[in-house]
């Protein structure tokens, strides 16, 4: 075409984009480490099922039509890459092909027909996208200019290349090929046309033109297509599209072993960490460089905040919101933060004294002068969230938000000493006597008074422990479900103890709202008690209890099997050691606790159980199992009031009885709390049941 005008474009494009990009990896590098560089292989199949696969877009039911539009305009850019390697080589060889995409090999022509029917569906779903956005306007899309603007160029990408060959068509086969253009052409496959219907398609559309307007309109299409590609490529890094740069090394670097990057551990004996305020997140430079990744790659998409229960129950958290804010915050002090970098390096490399104090001023001078929490993120949007991770389940790019949050309330806490004090209750309760309430730890085995139930004190030589947990010990309602597994496991004929009174909350209360120092030591203190005794195996009817031990006690030292008591009656159930009847008369429905489903991946096993307990089945939710929807209590949010908008619980109670169910099962403390109260405050407790799993199995005992 013009190999002079073709360099130009792309030295010139690619020059530009390369300096952006430099900035945005450079940024990203002086940034705090993250160790994300393990498992290789499993990333690299997470690449193919989140990425590639699109299975968070095209796996929800709930948006598949719009999940579909976005999967195939992903697929149709995966394929047209290879033709658009093609188109630029035809800007200086006339007739460039690709190695064994030519006329002499099947895969060339196989090849243009995928190609031509994917331009086809792109440009179908470029038109939806449209039809949405100015349509049915679904309330979670954030309609900006720049979304209309790259939609805008997709479709002119795919009409561009459409026309291109349609004119060419025209040329070659109306008007006997004055050009002498090359194109495909085989005996044995005949012509590239023949494999291009919808080029075909596009050809007919303008066959109307003479020779010359074809001419001038095959080659104005050429050019429009690699100058809007080009332009494209340097739009992408300055907005929220540069998820299609992002997205795939943000999937490939996502958590493995949990559902995000768990808490750090914080020394907290490290006197510098205290003077460099290192202790949590307090200042935008302290971000990982995944999690910078994260900021860079968020969609806007809307679908974290349409599935957030405080969003939805109208707090000030919005999730896109809140990573937008970050990511401008990172942008705006992005030159101060690659200096303190350096200046950073220099003092680890240990120079003298004078030199240092040099370097510590001039790194101190580099902070931003805005407040992260209270400039950047609001008090009130930092503290409405529940952590029920509701956001990163259905986020397509796999972001991880809670662990952000977790770490800029620890800043708060430890470094500034800012947090709702109405929380101080439950914490003083923890400080004193071990649990929230604030009751006296000797009454924490009252409980079980009269059921024969052994502690470890008395013989440890057991095969489980049964970790109570602080509702199941000082709750009255709690306390009957704690009764009801008592009763299972001694049916069954399970060898278990509790703790009794050396039991101790497990600290997640403290961690999830950011006092790092209150949950290391009640974590310390319990991990050093069940170590003692040599305790390998535990139950527990608290998903946050189970997430706490089993995840984050490690990190201290202890290392269990632990398991919800749900698992372990299915697992009673299957081997025959108890027996159950259906007893229960009407409708069941249940409801997903955040911890134990969608951190800890326990979603069958209550419903099998449940189906067998319910004469007439089980009715789900409308929000139920990945995407269940959080009663309200996590994140600390028990032990504090709702003065914004909504109550979560209620919310969640009135989606209940909207199902009309005459019975709910639950496998946590907190929610049993939550949907009693919601229930009592929607007068409908008489009406509907609600009870743990473990009471309705315990009443359903042969």
């Amino acid at each position: 075409m013009n190999p002079v005008l073709m360099s130009v474009l792309i030295v010139v494009a690619l020059a530009v984009f390369s300096r952006t990009m430099y900035g945005r990896i450079q940024l990203l590098l002086a940034l705090e480490p993250a160790d994300r560089f393990d498992h290789i292989k499993q990333r690299l199949a997470n690449l193919f099922v989140y990425a590639f696969g699109q299975k968070r877009l095209v796996g929800r039911k709930n948006e598949r039509s719009s999940g579909i539009m976005h999967a195939f305009i992903f697929w149709g850019f995966c394929v047209l890459l290879i033709r658009s390697l093609m188109l630029y080589g035809e800007g200086f060889q006339e007739g460039f092909q690709l190695p064994i995409f030519g006329s002499d090999n099947l895969v060339g022509y196989l090849y243009l027909i995928v190609k031509d029917i994917m331009e086809g569906i792109v440009l179908v779903m470029v038109l939806y996208a449209f039809y949405r956005r100015l349509i049915l306007k679904p309330k979670r899309l954030h309609n900006s200019f720049e979304a209309y603007l790259v939609l805008a160029m997709i479709g002119i990408l795919m009409v561009s290349d459409l026309l291109y060959d349609g004119a060419r068509y025209n040329l070659i086969h109306l008007y006997n090929n004055p050009e002498g253009l090359t194109y495909l052409n085989n005996p044995s496959y005949g012509s590239e046309f023949l494999w291009s219907p919808v080029s075909v398609a596009a050809a007919a559309l303008v066959s109307g033109l003479s020779q010359d307007a074809s001419s001038v309109l095959m080659q104005a299409m050429f050019w429009l297509h690699i100058c809007t590609q080009l332009t494209f490529l340097n739009i992408l890094p300055l907005g929220k599209h540069f998820h299609v740069i992002t997205a795939l090394p943000n999937v490939f670097f996502k958590s493995l072993d949990y559902p995000h990057e768990k808490p750090k551990l914080l020394d907290l004996e490290d006197e510098d960490a205290w003077e460099n305020e290192t202790l949590g997140l307090n200042h935008i430079y302290q971000l990982s460089w995944k999690q910078g990744l994260d900021l860079y790659t968020c969609t806007e998409c809307g679908r974290c905040k349409d599935v957030c229960p405080a969003y939805t129950t109208d707090k000030p958290l919005s999730l896109f919101e809140f990573n937008d804010n970050l990511k401008h915050e990172l942008l705006a002090n992005a030159d101060n933060i690659v200096k303190r970098s350096r200046l950073a390096a220099q003092l680890k490399a240990g120079p003298d004294s004078e030199q240092a104090e040099k370097l510590k001023e001039q790194i101190s001078g580099l902070n931003s002068e805005k407040q992260l929490v209270g400039d950047v993120i609001a008090e009130d949007t930092l503290w409405a969230c529940t952590t029920c991770r509701a956001c990163e389940e259905v986020c397509p790019v796999t972001i991880e938000h809670v662990p952000r949050i977790i770490a800029m309330r620890q800043g708060q806490v430890l470094m500034a000493e800012a947090y709702p004090k109405e929380l101080n209750p439950a914490l003083k309760g923890l400080e004193r006597n071990g649990n929230p309430w604030g009751i006296g730890y000797d009454k924490r085995a009252d409980w079980a008074e009269g059921l024969d139930v052994k502690t470890m004190a008395e013989d440890s030589n057991v095969e489980y422990l049964f970790w109570v947990g602080c509702a199941g010990s000082f709750d009255d309602r709690s306390k009957k479900v704690s009764k009801s597994i008592v009763r299972i496991l001694q049916k069954a004929g399970v060898s278990f103890a509790i703790l009794g009174v050396e039991e101790k909350c497990t600290g997640d209360f403290a961690r999830k709202a950011g006092n790092e120092m209150l949950y290391q030591m009640m974590a310390q203190e319990n991990i050093e008690t069940l170590n003692n005794y040599g305790v390998k195996k535990i139950i527990t009817a608290c998903p946050h209890c189970l997430n706490t031990i089993k995840h984050e006690y490690p990190q201290l030292g202890g290392n269990y099997e632990v398991f919800h008591h749900s698992e372990l009656i299915f697992r009673l159930i299957q081997k025959g050691k108890i027996k159950v009847k259906p007893s229960l008369d009407g409708a069941l429905t249940y409801h997903d606790p955040c911890y134990l489903g969608r951190y800890n991946e326990v979603f069958d096993k209550p419903r099998s159980i449940l189906q067998t307990l319910s004469s007439n089945g089980l009715k789900e939710l409308e929000r139920c199992g990945r995407e269940s929807f959080c009663c309200g209590a996590g994140g600390g949010r028990m032990w504090m009031e709702e003065n914004i908008g909504k109550r979560i619980n209620l919310e969640r109670t009135e989606e209940i009885v909207r199902r009309q169910v005459t019975n709910v099962a639950v496998g946590c403390p907190f929610c049993l709390t939550m949907i009693e109260d919601g229930m009592k405050e929607l007068e409908k407790e008489e009406e509907i049941k609600t009870m743990d799993i473990a009471e309705l199995v315990a009443q359903s005992l042969v």
